[in-house]
């Protein structure tokens, strides 16, 4: 039995060192709103003590923004009540920290008939580097609404072929000198504007 006793412990010891150092933090939400969680959770939500109830999370000093804060208590209690999971993005207060929010409906295992149990991850880097990429999107967008803009503009018939050499994007000059539709049609029929021009034709010169 002391032997059973001591593997448990270091056991034990294992899960929660690597716990602690887990990208996620869990807490877990009884149904009378009392909840579990560690120091390091308390660290990321800018709370100075651990949090022992879920309306601490709205404290004024720290926890979630207000908005936040009720929208995390609403997910709650609908995944108590009907047992639904959510994904929920929250912030800390006076924090750049982002934070994703996972719920779902406590196991037996955890003994908390009825809880909810809650994972946060922090997802500071990826929202981030969204955006970032979200930013460099906009700006490429621009330069090439400008660029199509430049050859819409054009009065000689100007064409784009993409890395198969094929017609990609044609300006409406191009388009009536091919007595196309319009651009779009000129492109997905792949009319050439010298079809017989060289040896092997505009993809063989291209």
């Amino acid at each position: 039995a002391r032997s059973a006793a001591a593997d448990t412990a270091d056991a034990n010891a294992r899960y929660e060192a690597l716990a602690a150092g887990s990208p996620a933090q869990a807490m877990v939400v009884r149904t009378d709103g009392r909840v579990d969680a560690s120091r390091r959770l308390a660290d990321w939500l800018g709370l100075d003590t651990i949090p022992r109830d879920l309306s601490e999370l709205a404290d004024p000093e720290g926890g979630l923004v207000a908005e936040d804060a009720a929208a995390l208590t609403e997910q709650v209690t609908a995944a108590q009540k009907a047992g639904r999971p959510f994904a929920l993005s929250v912030r800390a207060k006076g924090s750049e920290r982002a934070l994703l929010v996972v719920g779902d409906r406590a196991p037996q295992a955890v003994r908390a008939p009825g809880g909810v149990v809650l994972w946060f991850l922090d997802t500071t880097e990826s929202h981030d580097e969204i955006s970032r990429l979200q930013r460099e999107v906009g700006r490429l967008r621009s330069a090439f609404d400008a660029l199509t803009a430049l050859i819409e503009a054009a009065p000689m018939p100007m064409w784009y072929r993409g890395p198969d050499l094929r017609l990609l994007m044609v300006n409406s000059a191009y388009v009536r000198a091919v007595e196309g539709e319009d651009a779009e049609d000129t492109v997905e029929r792949g009319l050439e504007l010298v079809e017989g021009a060289g040896l092997g034709g505009p993809l063989a010169n291209a």
